[in-house]
């Protein structure tokens, strides 16, 4: 198994940054049927294979994925796909 962590710096403030996690949670729920709900500001999911926190501030996002083995063979891939839609959600 192996573990992502990120961590991001945003200036949209809590809710805006909700609003934009909210929606690259509905489009990875679409894309890969991850699961998903919300426990305050974190928004808890998981999928076959994965699954992880992304923890919601008004000026951070900080988010950990346990990877399952058969994921943790493209982990970096799947760390760099990960950073590259977390920027253009949050910038």
């Amino acid at each position: 198994m192996a573990n992502i962590h990120i961590e991001k710096d945003h200036h949209l403030g809590l809710e805006n940054a909700r609003a934009q996690v909210e929606e690259l949670a509905r489009s990875l729920k679409n894309e890969l049927q991850a699961d998903y709900e919300w426990k305050g500001n974190r928004l808890v999911f998981e999928r076959s294979g994965a699954s992880g926190t992304i923890d919601v501030g008004p000026d951070h996002i900080d988010l950990n994925i346990e990877l399952g083995l058969a994921f943790s063979m493209i982990k970096g891939v799947i760390e760099e796909r990960i950073n590259r839609r977390l920027d253009a959600a949050v910038g």
